[in-house]
């Protein structure tokens, strides 16, 4: 690998460099990138990832990764892409990094393109595909379509890239058949990574002049957890990595409403617990002595205690079992869930 030896084991160091709005053409009614950062200049970019790399703990046996994000990074006008796939391209012919990801929007992908980018080092492009339904795509005036990201992917698969897809619960028109849809057609488009960040209501922007006008009603926390939930089981279900659920918390973001929550993620997660846990007490009654991984064990307990407090149960743990699954202890029959076994409860 170019820059050195990644390590297994070891969670990488993703290094974000934010170019915001750069590339991007739309306007989607969801967006309003001036509450982010101005984007960074390439010749910052050296000293970003040196600083990032000095505060993070034993860089040296992690793989670190130059991560694009923000705006759509393959529509950026050409002299300026050159300028950053330069800056970025160097500090992987130096070693300082290992490889480049960038997102971008589906209708920005090319098969010459993404060579280039392959041959700068990047190892990953992360599509914003947000939704597979057109009618979805055209009430948030994301301009481009469902099949543009089904083409898109074909072209990140054939170029060796990993593929990173992101999604948006919850955007207008957007109800549960047509998010089950969504997940469906994404599920085949075989995704390395997955995003899926329910659409919240950021001020200032055209869903924010909806919302207030009664136009657009955002989903409740709830609903979010469920449909983030669906997703997550169905992409662990293959294989796919789910990196991230929810926005991640920001100072700078300002907003008038939707599922919006610091620790989304543990909130899904823990409903697939709460969920499991239910249905192992139908089965068995009674207090249940549970077993999970001792990395589940919070996600077990829930958000404030609310599984444990709900159902009453004894648990202890064991490095043994998988993540996401949990066993009724001494149970010799239909004593243990996965998520997989769980999607009719759902949703």
């Amino acid at each position: 690998m170019q820059g050195g030896v990644e390590i297994s084991g070891l969670s990488p160091v993703v290094i974000p460099v934010f170019v915001s709005h750069l590339g991007c053409p739309h306007r989607c009614i969801f967006c309003d990138q001036t509450q982010f950062s101005e984007p960074v200049a390439p010749e910052r970019i050296p000293g970003i990832v040196s600083t990032f790399i000095a505060g993070c703990r034993d860089p040296h046996l992690r793989k670190r990764i130059i991560a694009f994000y923000g705006g759509s990074f393959t529509g950026i006008t050409p002299g300026l892409l050159d300028r950053y796939l330069a800056e970025a391209g160097r500090l992987v012919e130096a070693g300082i990094v290992h490889g480049i990801k960038a997102s971008t929007r589906p209708d920005m992908i090319t098969p010459e393109l993404l060579a280039r980018c392959r041959r700068t080092g990047f190892v990953e492009m992360e599509i914003g595909v947000q939704s597979m339904d057109d009618r979805v795509l055209e009430a948030s005036r994301r301009g481009h379509s469902a099949s543009d990201a089904v083409s898109a992917a074909r072209i990140v698969r054939d170029s060796g890239l990993e593929l990173g897809i992101q999604l948006m619960p919850g955007l207008p028109g957007e109800d549960r058949e047509s998010f089950r849809r969504t997940i469906d057609e994404t599920v085949s488009l075989r995704p390395d990574h997955v995003r899926l960040y329910p659409a919240v209501v950021v001020k200032g922007t055209e869903m924010d002049r909806m919302y207030q006008a009664g136009a657009y009603v955002p989903l409740d926390l709830d609903e979010a957890v469920r449909r983030c939930l669906y997703g997550y089981a169905r992409f662990s279900r293959q294989g796919c990595t789910v990196l991230r659920m929810g926005l991640p918390p920001s100072r700078s973001l300002q907003v008038a409403a939707g599922p919006y929550h610091p620790a989304f993620g543990f909130l899904v997660k823990a409903r697939g617990y709460r969920v499991m846990t239910g249905v192992l007490k139908q089965r068995f009654g009674g207090e249940l002595d549970l077993e999970v991984h001792p990395g589940s064990v919070s996600e077990l307990i829930g958000y404030r205690k609310e599984n444990i407090d709900e159902f009453g149960f004894i648990y202890s743990f064991d490095e043994r079992l998988p993540r996401d699954y949990v066993q009724v202890r001494g149970a010799v029959e239909r004593g243990c869930l996965q998520l997989k076994d769980i999607l009719e409860y759902i949703l």
